[in-house]
């Protein structure tokens, strides 16, 4: 059937991968002997949660979520025990799970009849599929009673086919991260269009730097920098008319090989680590060529500014820059149109509170979190209002506030299979093993059998 699924579109990824940012980027879901006991574990909790109400009417809501980073984990913490302290009947039992199995175990969950009362969701096709199931429950109303105090960005990242089916907590941009002192001491200007970034490109070659930082063996890395070529070469429309089978529209446009001819024309200049595809971001390979100086930059998504700032504090604060991506002289891609993700937290179909789920739903997502958020682990959520003290921080919220569009990643927004896909034919165009024509049929085929009409 035809995926209906709209884009974010504007008024205005990491230690563990996750754009996520997003939060951090969707990572590929592996087939190990560790999903058969996320089977078993998912509906022993599942079975738990149908049991949990003692007979003094008590309420207790179970929470999954990935916010195991320390210092997001403590905010996460604070928030629970005021809503528990407003909601004396309720009692919040949160499980913090990494990214990648805790998709195993929601699938598994949701699968079982077993899932929990609220649950993080990226977004996209990934909940779509949740939603066309009947697993989701229908908030659309209760979210646009609060609407105004999230940015459009984050918001639209969760409307399916006219409805809201989560309400956003984080939110950001995937821009390119420079080192300024290297560019104040080489005389290099931040581009505008990407042939000014080439050329700067040449001088960090000349003098011994590698142009850009780059680990990829988990995939989602390199794939960010195919997404902000296609996006520039063909604009938005071009993605989405794909996407969405209009008229001719495929995976196989132009822009979609130009952006694979760009790559591969840049590794065999060098501008990246040789190997990077053996090379793991997760485990801080690309981030450490970054902040040592040997390479002068890194396209990442928000969640670096959080790593940056508590990996390498010194470098942060002197030595760390960030721009949106540049445009390409002749594409169709606009300055304001930008890559970016973000998180939100739905309720289960299943649920059978769903009014104090929807009001501990408003505590996660509320100004108060927010500002804790944005204090204690320098994370953008999405939400309005908010003093952002770090002009790092500001930086990124602005591209947010000023963007016309923001896509979504890839590998959150399309089905699971050909957003998996999307990872492996750019894997393979970075490892110089596909050709730029060959990932785009492969992409297109996969789409015919996703997203048929």
């Amino acid at each position: 059937m035809k995926k209906q699924l709209l884009a974010c579109i504007l008024a205005a990824s990491m230690m563990a991968g996750t754009l996520a940012g997003c939060g951090g980027s969707a990572q590929e879901p592996g087939t190990t002997a560790a999903q058969d006991k996320s089977r078993e574990s998912a509906a022993a909790d599942g079975q738990d949660k149908k049991n949990q109400k003692d007979g003094n009417g008590d309420i207790t809501l179970t929470l999954w979520h990935i916010e195991n980073d320390a210092k997001r984990l403590e905010v996460v913490k604070r928030c629970i025990e005021r809503f528990e302290a407003s909601h004396p009947n309720v009692k919040v039992e949160q499980v913090p799970m990494e990214n990648d199995p805790y998709k195993t175990k929601l699938t598994t969950a949701m699968a079982a009849g077993e899932e929990p009362d609220i649950f993080i969701s990226w977004g996209g096709g990934w909940l779509q599929s949740f939603v066309e199931e009947g697993k989701v429950l229908d908030i659309d109303q209760n979210v646009r009673e609060i609407s105004d105090i999230y940015h459009e960005s984050a918001l639209s990242l969760f409307e399916i086919d006219e409805k809201y089916w989560a309400v956003p907590f984080r939110a950001g941009a995937a821009p390119v991260y420079y080192n300024t002192k290297i560019y104040e001491e080489l005389g290099l200007k931040v581009p505008e269009t990407v042939d000014e970034l080439e050329a700067n490109c040449q001088v960090l070659k000349d003098n011994g730097i590698i142009p850009f930082a780059l680990g990829n063996s988990s995939q989602w890395p390199g794939a960010l920098t195919f997404i902000w070529l296609s996006l520039r070469e063909g604009g938005s429309q071009t993605f989405l008319d794909a996407f969405n089978r209009t008229g001719n529209a495929t995976f196989e446009d132009e822009s979609f090989i130009k952006a694979g001819q760009r790559i591969q024309d840049w590794v065999k200049k060098g501008y990246y680590p040789e190997g990077a595809n053996g090379i793991n971001y997760d485990t801080g390979g690309s981030r450490m060529l970054f902040y040592s100086g040997q390479a002068a930059h890194i396209v990442q998504t928000n969640s670096f500014v959080a790593n940056c700032k508590s990996e390498q504090p010194d470098f942060y604060e002197n030595n760390l820059g960030l721009f949106n991506y540049p445009v390409i002289e002749g594409g169709k891609g606009k300055a304001d149109e930008i890559l970016g993700g973000g998180n939100g937290y739905s309720i289960a179909a299943s649920c059978e509170h769903p009014q104090e789920a929807m009001e501990l739903v408003k505590a996660l997502t509320g100004q108060e979190y927010a500002q804790d958020m944005s204090d204690t682990a320098g994370i953008l959520t999405g939400i309005k209002g908010v003093d952002i003290k770090d002009s790092k921080l500001q930086q990124m919220e602005d591209l947010l506030v000023n963007a016309s569009y923001m896509q979504n990643f890839y590998d959150q927004f399309l089905p699971t299979e050909l957003g998996n896909l999307h990872k492996q034919t750019t894997y393979d165009l970075f490892g110089l093993t596909t050709t730029p024509e060959q990932a785009a049929a492969d992409m297109e085929a996969q789409a015919q059998k996703d997203l048929a009409k």
